[in-house]
């Protein structure tokens, strides 16, 4: 009969091998964890506390995955925890933490539209906060997870948005260094952490603005972290492909048609009204708006210029996204019209040849698509469009679904 007891101290006995640096020791006694706590939940499934105890697993069965290098396996577990944490309705300041962690491991295993979306929000979750109070609560934990997601937007979104979170979180960290320069206690975030953090988003937005060939705004970036960190230098950083550029670039092909939505979607991102989520890029209003300018240029530009493609469909993929979790009126009201457009431009996206993780990531973006077109009664199974999805998805999609 499974134990909970018995779970919980061989839990421990595998978060010490963990700890003393042996994670392959850690995995075996890890996995005798995680049966018993399976076991438990198939005879007790809704008992909060041993799925309580069962997400804490994960989280650091996943560090142990990742600290050997299994990066797929850290993301699956990762997965499953957000899953369970998100389920029992625990603090915003949890639940964006177990959603930034997966954001991180989903970047490592190369899902990139998970990691964008996961790390969006997180950041949704601690929408109360305010960013310009260093004494309010919860104000270092949204400087920690605005730098932790300008690390996830790098890899896995509009640069600019990287770069928006970026500055914002190095104007926070180092506001929240002066209002206590005796330590980062009150929200957790120890002093170590914070300057890492710092570091990383110091030299992350010197990257950014200088390749983009804001000198100045480089130059600034690059004078604060030799002033917080002596003898650390910027990175390198090629000329990023934005959604602004991307879009411009299609506009010039005569691909993309709406020359003045390009503003709107595309705030500056060295200006005051720089957006640092997705989320905060526009008016939530013109992500339905965005999707049916977006679609046809898509198609046009899969077969012979991939790149353009991706960036412009992903970041229209992530609004909608937001928009949807926040419940946006006119993309609710009207899926019927909305819906079959958004499966037009991911499905797009199958065409331009892209391999690896991300391809099981985007089968796992249109299973889901899909399940919501057919409950909404927006598109029959039959339509050519939902036959080739499904085909694709028997193709690409993973156990991590």
């Amino acid at each position: 009969m499974p134990n909970r007891r018995h779970a919980r101290r061989t839990h421990r006995d595998a978060a010490k091998l963990a700890a003393a640096g042996n994670h392959q020791g850690a995995l075996a006694v890890y996995a005798h964890a995680e049966g018993e706590f399976r076991g438990c939940l198939a005879v007790h499934p809704e008992d909060r506390a041993t799925r309580s105890d069962f997400a804490e697993l994960l989280a650091n069965l996943a560090a142990s995955h990742a600290a050997v290098g299994e990066k797929s396996e850290a993301y699956a577990a990762q997965r499953e925890r957000v899953a369970i944490t998100m389920s029992l309705q625990t603090g915003p300041v949890e639940r964006a933490a177990a959603r930034l962690d997966l954001a991180e491991a989903a970047v490592a295993a190369g899902r990139l539209l998970t990691a964008a979306i996961e790390a969006d929000a997180a950041l949704d979750l601690l929408d109360d906060v305010d960013p310009a109070d260093p004494t309010s609560p919860g104000f270092t934990t949204l400087a920690d997870a605005l730098a932790r997601s300008a690390r996830v937007f790098t890899r896995a979104a509009d640069p600019d948005l990287a770069l928006g979170a970026a500055d914002q979180a190095a104007r926070m960290l180092i506001a929240a260094r002066r209002a206590a320069p005796g330590g980062f206690g009150a929200d957790g975030i120890g002093l170590d952490g914070t300057a890492v953090l710092l570091r990383d988003s110091l030299r992350l937005a010197a990257a950014l603005h200088a390749a983009a060939g804001r000198g100045a705004h480089a130059r600034g970036a690059a004078e604060l972290l030799a002033k917080h960190f002596p003898g650390v230098e910027p990175v390198a950083a090629a000329a990023p492909l934005t959604l602004r550029g991307a879009l411009e670039t299609a506009l010039r092909m005569g691909a993309f048609l709406d020359a003045g939505l390009i503003g709107r979607l595309c705030p500056d991102p060295a200006g005051h009204a720089a957006a640092p989520t997705v989320s905060a890029r526009c008016d939530l209003g013109l992500a339905a708006v965005a999707l049916h300018a977006a679609e046809p240029a898509v198609d046009a530009l899969a077969p012979t210029h991939p790149n353009l493609a991706w960036r412009i469909a992903t970041e229209v993929h992530y609004l909608l996204t937001a928009a949807d979790r926040q419940g946006e009126r006119n993309l609710h009201l009207n899926f019927r019209d909305h819906g079959p457009a958004w499966l037009s431009m991911l499905m797009a996206l199958t065409a331009t040849g892209k391999q690896g993780p991300i391809m099981g990531d985007l089968a796992t973006a249109l299973a889901e698509l899909c399940e919501r077109l057919h409950t909404r009664h927006a598109a029959a199974d039959h339509e050519p469009l939902v036959v080739a999805a499904t085909r694709f998805i028997a193709v690409h999609a993973d156990q991590w679904r």
